[in-house]
């Protein structure tokens, strides 16, 4: 089952079965039952001797080096320090700020942290060569954006060729670096500003856009009262992962275990930190000198959440199809060589199978081990059954992931949108967006009728519900609005929407076809008059005679031109002959009837093609069509007559 969620977001998921067979015999239930409680137990017991562990022998010392300064972004490791996770894992940690004149993994694998956090460049430094290795995946999605200012005429990242954006580089960066290469521009095109602290190069006016956290520089724009436009990558069909957790494949090599025990207490202050918020707040301030407000550290709280979704993923937790899909990516884009891989990049496979366990505990091993013997009747009766459904829910896995991805690219490039029953957009994709140039998440709850053109007739909708209301598609031209009043044509497919055989929205897939109709109206346009050409009105005069000629319905042509028309050129030049002929073209344009077709025959003469119309129609036509003329004053040439 694939569907797109419909929100306020502009955001595509899909939906995949979820398998439940263990749980569904009675047999299965109790030894899940009995399974869970044995390995709860295991857990507590680990936990609650870990003093022991880690007093049994010295105290590691180990230091993180983080992205930034001091803030909630990096309040799980904070929350371990303070709540003494670490310390029961037996390790003592320092926590370093940002130093701005070198990147986190430089100083990772110079030896001089042992781990540190970046965003997903991390993979673009793996498939470059450099021997980093991943932890954790923190945040499920990038914060991280280009800013600019509204009025800066920036709307997509295309138009920042020869612009000056201050970002880090397209390695710490990269997320941005292939936003900018999916809107087709080479990030070597744009004019690098060095980056300073936290966006301030927009707040002075030294960049045109700026890296920033949507969790952290957008609350200062805002306080600045600035008026700011985001460029997020995920509009562009780009969602990568965050903040990642790293080390070095030396150190990991050397001391697994000390790595595995960081990332554990890591995650555990995570945990504590996204359900005592205001505590950690206070602790950011009071013990470890955050520069930030209250109000500026919630803000960032709130962003944060949304991000690690701990509702939805294990905090930590990272797919490796979803990083090889990234890693496709960035070869695709000439970031990362072609034969690059990631092999050694997961953490995982350097650890051996009792990487986990604290040196005592074998004795518990023997006592779970007894406890497995007592359950492996009812194991090896389910066992192929569990391979099966674990196989089946990693190809599932990988699917939904694919997926994922292609309905990213079909949200940035097919332009969708979908309506409720009152008028209300609730789903309209980037490439909608991009077409009217407007923001998705700003149209989602507007009145479909808000993307109109004025020219659109005012009934036009009710006669759309009316087809939609009887089952019916519609398929049509339709005229938008675009954000800087522009029109934009497209051809559109709606499809209604039933629940319970009620009419309760429609869904509309579009295609632009703005440059298409413009050509096809030069091609039928004289250039001088904007009146139709001759090859126009011979297509409309073919069209009205087979009519007459099938139908016996009456069609009249009127033929005109400006008398001594030859003396106006030779006596005031062409220029006042060109002006004569364009007020010609005004003249005929506001008196013909609206069913008329006027156009340029050739030279000064003009026709109108008058449908429905006998001989005396269209010799009042014709009389008033004179009359007009006559009274006219043209410039620089005074009264004419036409015949």
């Amino acid at each position: 089952m694939l569907w797109l969620k419909s929100s306020n977001k502009p955001e595509h998921k899909v939906s995949v079965p979820q398998y439940t067979v263990l749980h569904k015999t009675p047999i299965m239930r109790i030894f899940s039952i009995i399974l869970r409680k044995v390995l709860n137990l295991f857990v507590l017991l680990i936990a609650m001797s870990g003093g022991m562990g880690s007093g049994a022998g010295a105290t590691e010392r180990v230091t993180l080096q983080l992205k930034w300064v001091p803030q909630f972004q990096f309040a799980g490791y904070f929350a371990a320090q303070a709540q003494g996770y670490y310390a029961e894992e037996g390790l003592e940690v320092t926590i370093l700020p940002r130093q701005f004149s070198v990147s986190p993994v430089d100083v990772v694998l110079s030896g001089e942290a042992d781990f540190g956090i970046v965003d997903s460049g991390l993979i673009l430094s793996r498939l470059r060569g450099r021997p980093v290795v991943l932890l954790a995946t923190v945040f499920q999605h990038s914060p991280l954006v280009l800013a600019t200012r509204d009025d800066s005429g920036i709307h997509n990242p295309s138009d920042l060729e020869g612009r000056r954006v201050m970002w880090w580089d397209e390695v710490e960066d990269a997320i941005l670096a292939a936003m900018l290469r999916a809107d087709g521009l080479d990030p070597l095109n744009v004019i690098q500003v060095p980056y300073v602290y936290e966006g301030r190069g927009l707040i002075d006016g030294t960049a045109d856009a700026v890296s920033a956290y949507t969790s952290n520089e957008l609350f200062l724009f805002r306080q600045a009262g600035m008026t700011i436009r985001l460029l997020s990558p995920m509009s562009y069909g780009i969602d990568l992962y965050g903040d990642m957790l790293f080390t070095s494949e030396a150190f990991m090599r050397a001391r697994p275990d000390v790595a595995d025990r960081f990332r554990r207490a890591s995650l555990r202050g995570w945990a504590y930190a996204l359900t005592h918020e205001e505590e950690i707040i206070q602790l950011l301030k009071d013990r470890y000198g955050s520069d930030k407000s209250v109000e500026h550290l919630r803000f960032e709280a709130t962003k944060i959440r949304k991000v690690i979704q701990p509702r939805n993923f294990l905090i930590g937790e990272f797919n490796l199809n979803r990083l090889r899909l990234i890693a496709d990516l960035f070869k695709s884009q000439g970031l990362a060589p072609a034969d690059a891989v990631l092999d050694g990049f997961d953490y995982r496979s350097y650890l051996s199978p009792a990487a986990d366990m604290h040196p005592w505990a074998s004795w518990l091993v023997v006592g779970l081990g007894v406890v497995i013997v007592l359950s492996l009747v009812l194991f090896a009766v389910n066992q192929r059954l569990q391979s099966a459904v674990a196989r089946r829910t990693r190809e599932i896995a990988e699917v939904r992931d694919r997926l994922q991805y292609y309905m990213d690219v079909v949200d940035k490039y097919v332009i969708v949108a979908s309506v409720n029953a009152d008028g209300t957009i609730v789903y309209a994709s980037q490439a909608l967006a991009r077409t009217t140039r407007r923001d998705a998440g700003d149209l989602a709850g507007k009145p479909i009728r808000s993307l109109c053109h004025p020219d659109t007739p005012p009934d036009f909708l009710d006669q759309l519900w009316e087809t939609l209301g009887r089952g019916l598609s519609w398929h049509g031209e339709l005229k938008l609005e675009s954000r800087d009043g522009a029109a934009v044509v497209v051809e559109a497919n709606i499809e209604p929407r039933f629940e319970d055989r009620e009419l309760v929205g429609f869904t509309s897939v579009q295609i632009d076809i703005t440059d298409k109709k413009r050509i096809e109206e030069l091609s039928v346009t004289d250039q001088l008059t904007g009146l139709y050409n001759r090859a126009k009105l011979d297509e409309v005069f073919a069209r009205e005679l087979a009519r007459e000629r099938r139908y016996g319905r009456p069609v009249s042509i009127i033929l005109l031109d400006a008398d001594r028309f030859k003396a106006i050129n030779d006596t005031h030049g062409h220029g006042v002959g060109d002006k004569v002929l364009i007020a010609m073209a005004d003249l005929l344009r506001d008196n013909v009837r609206a069913s008329d077709v006027a156009g340029r025959w050739g030279g000064e003469e003009f026709m109108v093609v008058c449908p429905e119309t006998d001989l005396e129609g269209a010799r009042a036509i014709a009389e008033k069509l004179r009359r007009v003329v006559a009274g006219h004053a043209f410039a620089d040439a005074g009264h004419l007559t036409a015949s």
